[in-house]
This record gives C-alpha cells, sequence and structure tokens, in this order.
C-alpha cells in the first residue's frame, strides 16, 4: 500500500538508493571510474562475460522477486507495450518528459546536468532504449538482460548523485539529486501518465489491461529499488501518488521552462516541418493548460485548437483500429535515431 503523507515523502527526497550509492563511493575512492565507464559502454550481454568486479557483479544482480510478484501480470503488462509501441513512445516523448520537467525540485538535477540540458535529444534515445529493454516481453525474465540495462541506469543515477551533491549550486534544501520521491514521479509519468495519454489519443484499455501494465511498472520500480511504499498496486493508488506529488511540487519554475524550450528546439530540427510548428500545442493538449504553463508553453488558440482537432480526429482513427505492426514500426523509429547519435 502506498504511503501520501508529506512527512514520509519529505523523508524520501533525503533518500538515493543506497546499495547503488555506496558501490559509487567506493568506486572513487578506490579510482575506478575507468572499469566503470569501460562497463557502461558494454552491451548487456557483454557485461556478463567481463572480468569479476564489484561492479560487474552488481550489474548482473538480480533482485529476489517480491512477495507480490505474478509472472502472468508482468508478461500482459508487457505484451500491452508491444501492441501499443509505436503510440507510447510517442507519447513518452509529448507527455511523459515535459510532465517530468514541471517536478521542482527534480527538475533541477535534469537542469544542472549538461548531459541532459545539451542533448535532448539523446536524453528521448537513453529514455526509450531503457523502455524498450524492460517492457519487450520477454526481458525480464530469468537470464534474460532486462534487469542489467536497470541496474546500468541505477549507477548512471548514483555517479549523477556523487557529481551533483559535490557542486556548490546544489542546495540539500531541494534533497539529494534524483531521489525516492522523484524516482517514485518518473516511474508514474511512465506508466500513468502513459494511460492517461493512451486515453486522450482514443485507445480504450480494459481496467484489467491498465492494472498489468501499471503492474510491469511496479515490478520494473522495485528492481530499480524504489521504495514499495511508492509503487502503487492498483490505478486508484496510481492516480493519489500522482496527485499528491503533483501538489507537493508542480510549479513554473525557470529550470521547467529551459528544459522545455530546449526539448522544443530539438524537435523543431527533427520533426517534419509541417508538423513541428505544431508540437507545442500538442504536447499542451496532452499536459493540459496548468502543467503546460508551468513548462513556459504558452497558449496560441489557433495552433492549440488545431492541434485538439487533429487529436480528436486520431483519436476516431484509434477507436476503429490499432496498427498490427506498431512494435516493429517504433523499433524502426528508434534504430534511426540510434544510427543518428552514433555517427
Amino acid at each position: 500500500m502506498i504511503v501520501t503523507e508529506n512527512n514520509f515523502l519529505d523523508s524520501q527526497r533525503m533518500k538515493g538508493d543506497l546499495e547503488a550509492d555506496v558501490l559509487i563511493g567506493a568506486t572513487f575512492a578506490a579510482n575506478q571510474q575507468g572499469l566503470l565507464h569501460g562497463l557502461f559502454k558494454q552491451d548487456e550481454k557483454s557485461i556478463e562475460s567481463q572480468p569479476d568486479s564489484d561492479l560487474k557483479k552488481f550489474l548482473i544482480n538480480q533482485k529476489p522477486k517480491p512477495v507480490w510478484f505474478n509472472k502472468k501480470r508482468l508478461q500482459r503488462g508487457q505484451r500491452i507495450f508491444k501492441q501499443y509501441a509505436l503510440e507510447m513512445m510517442a507519447l513518452l516523448g509529448a507527455m511523459s518528459l515535459p510532465y517530468c520537467y514541471a517536478a521542482s525540485p527534480g527538475n533541477k538535477a535534469l537542469y544542472l546536468s549538461d548531459k541532459m540540458r545539451n542533448s535532448p535529444g539523446k536524453r528521448l534515445l537513453d529514455t526509450a532504449s531503457f523502455v524498450i529493454s524492460v517492457l519487450t516481453p520477454g526481458m525480464l525474465e530469468d537470464g534474460e538482460t532486462g534487469h542489467i540495462h536497470i541496474n546500468k541506469v541505477r549507477l548512471i543515477h548514483a555517479l549523477s548523485r556523487y557529481y551533483l551533491t559535490k557542486q556548490p549550486t546544489w542546495n540539500m534544501d531541494w534533497g539529494v539529486p534524483i531521489n525516492q520521491e522523484d524516482m517514485a514521479g518518473t516511474n508514474l509519468a511512465f506508466s500513468y501518465v502513459i494511460l492517461l495519454g493512451m486515453q486522450q489519443s482514443g485507445f480504450i484499455l480494459s481496467q484489467k489491461e491498465k492494472e498489468d501494465f501499471l503492474f510491469a511498472w511496479r515490478y520494473i520500480g522495485y528492481q530499480m529499488n524504489i521504495d514499495e511504499a511508492l509503487l502503487p498496486s492498483s490505478f486508484l493508488e496510481a492516480r493519489q501518488l500522482a496527485t499528491t506529488i503533483k501538489i507537493r511540487n508542480f510549479k513554473k519554475t525557470e529550470e521547467g521552462i529551459i528544459l522545455t524550450k530546449e526539448l522544443l528546439s530539438y524537435y523543431k530540427v527533427s520533426v517534419p516541418p509541417d508538423q513541428s510548428d505544431l508540437v507545442p500545442s500538442q504536447i499542451r493538449f496532452y499536459l493540459g493548460n496548468e502543467v503546460a504553463e508551468y513548462i513556459g508553453i504558452i497558449s496560441d488558440p489557433f495552433r492549440d485548437k488545431l492541434a485538439a482537432t487533429v487529436g480528436t480526429f486520431k483519436s476516431l482513427q484509434s477507436l476503429l483500429s490499432v496498427q498490427p505492426d506498431s512494435y516493429q514500426k517504433m523499433l524502426s523509429q528508434h534504430s534511426l535515431l540510434m544510427k543518428k547519435f552514433t555517427v
């Protein structure tokens, strides 16, 4: 059962990921940063064949399954992603990431991380790669590599905490960077918020399908070492936690506005010209006026109406049919994005 009391959430802002944080501290103390970055460059399968080390042990380790684990529910949740992969990935960029930018002080960690800010396209790629690695059916089975990708992200987060807390610009009144509450909010952005976007896009998922998709993310969050009291076990709990986090953290900030502006600049040069002018209004359509204002997306009545009309038309299309090759189309688009950032 989730806990939404302010005192508890305040305490979670002072916690990161203890196991990963201790390991990163030990890595720097032993001057093994080269080993760490070398492992980051390896694909998941290759990591398993690397020489033994504490870092490798951490990466290949899989947390014991929780008492509430249900393999069939996880599989069903992953199948929902495969069925709607193209649509969910579009929502990831048009809804989930801008949603995270509205949360402060959580957005300060993103703002102060140069890699995140200077390459929003790379951030989209990395986020998409993570989602594919954990939601592709079978990737979280024993012997597969989804959990290695999860542990990579845990170490990357710990590395960010290590660097950011040493910066004079970091104020501990904000909590630790990428803390438990902020990680829970991100988990909601990739699960509950995506389901809201699917509904706005006209895709009708049954209550069971929604619950199974949330279950998959609950298990992913557990493997990410997020406190179980921050992992909703139902759609209702997800709504309660999302509402509480929004009340506590969502506001208009310079960081959120700049992060959004940089994301929109990326879309401006990567989305076809006949569509790029509508992107801000499409984000506003999905996030709603209040959150859109927080991140600096001002109302443009003409384009807002056009985006809403396009959204309604697409919703009607979605009600009538679902693309049977959604997953393959998504993979093709992801492959093109990967080539763009590896040349």
